[in-house]
């Protein structure tokens, strides 16, 4: 199953650059929240812990489990979602915003997930080519509750010069790939060996009136 990580969020009753940009200095990233409501919910969260969850690195199949508070009514709803989308300062590369989808039981959604290899290809071991993973995501339809953490291939049977489509792959039980059926996720390919030609070297002139 995919990962499942908490985060606690606060909705947000101010709004604009300046108002996003207080929260950035404060430590906070503002968020939004779409899907299974009449209007989008704006939200903000500690930037620091967020982090720290999520160990640095942010994978397209994470479910948020998000438990949030409003200051006004200070009522908690839990629900979970997606990321939708993800902005990040590009000269820092600092966390900026982030959309997120409301995950609803019952209600199909799709999303990408990583293809992960199994294995060392025949035609790298013995054939001595070259693995070229061409496609890392490969995007599914399913239930919340089936989405997988990856996409597991055995890739030991690739021969050089062999592939594996979409269209090779193994669905897990509850998933229906909907990318392209054509798709090239691996390939062992020759590998190029340059051939490099020392250039003669040049016997020195002799010296001007020698004998």
């Amino acid at each position: 199953m995919a990962v499942q990580i908490n985060i606690k969020a606060k909705v947000r009753d101010q709004f604009g650059k300046e108002a996003n940009k207080r929260l950035r200095r404060g430590g906070f990233t503002p968020a939004v929240l779409y899907g299974n409501r009449e209007k989008a919910l704006p939200l903000w969260f500690n930037t620091n812990d967020f982090l720290k969850q999520i160990h640095g690195e942010i994978h397209e199949n994470v479910i948020f489990n998000l438990e949030i508070e409003s200051d006004s009514t200070h009522k908690e709803e839990k629900l979970r979602a997606i990321i939708k989308e993800i902005q990040y300062e590009p000269i820092k590369d600092t966390l900026v915003h982030i959309d997120f989808f409301e995950m609803v039981a019952g209600k199909l959604i799709s999303m990408e997930i990583p293809v992960e290899a199994i294995g060392e290809p025949r035609g790298v071991k013995i054939g001595g080519g070259i693995l070229e993973h061409i496609k890392r995501d490969v995007l599914v339809e399913c239930l919340p509750r089936s989405i997988p953490e990856s996409i597991k291939v055995d890739i030991t049977n690739l021969d050089l010069g062999g592939t594996i489509h979409v269209r090779d792959l193994t669905a897990p039980e509850g998933v229906t790939f909907i990318d392209d059926p054509a798709g090239v996720i691996f390939s062992v390919v020759h590998s190029v060996k340059v051939a490099t030609t020392a250039e003669p070297t040049a016997s020195p002139a002799p010296a001007s009136g020698t004998k």
